[in-house]
């Protein structure tokens, strides 16, 4: 690897792979600074982070944000990093079926409803609009 100022050049393939895998993380809801470091670390073993890991993930974040035009907020309630939108990631292109479906589910499972699986269908309707770009 080719010595640089601030350090060694990451490959970017592996650079890609870590973006990839932080985005596939807040998929699964919020994380903090250390969660998001502790998974890079695992899934990636010791080429997960440089010694500076911090700033490393904010660069990551910054990075997913502006290439990609994921919306990602620090969210001190929710604890921690928040994916709100996927943009260009976004992996799936729903047909107007499903969406129409969506909103079915939506109008059977309301937010204020007591039924014990609206908030697991909601969780569901949630995840797909990320993964789809779609609006609700």
């Amino acid at each position: 690897m080719t010595q640089r100022r601030g350090g060694i050049k990451r490959s970017s393939q592996l650079t890609f792979r870590r973006r990839l895998f932080i985005a596939r993380m807040l998929l699964r809801g919020p994380a903090s600074t250390e969660d998001l470091i502790t998974a890079v670390q695992q899934e990636l073993g010791a080429e997960g982070y440089p010694t500076a890991a911090v700033a490393a993930l904010k660069h990551d974040l910054d990075a997913l944000k502006s290439s990609y035009g994921c919306r990602i907020t620090y969210r001190r309630d929710s604890g921690g990093y928040v994916l709100e939108d996927l943009g260009t990631l976004a992996l799936l292109k729903g047909s107007e079926t499903v969406r129409e479906t969506m909103r079915l589910l939506e109008e059977r499972f309301p937010a204020d409803s007591t039924d014990p699986g609206a908030v697991h269908v909601h969780a569901l309707l949630h995840h797909l609009r990320l993964l789809a770009a779609v609006e609700h």
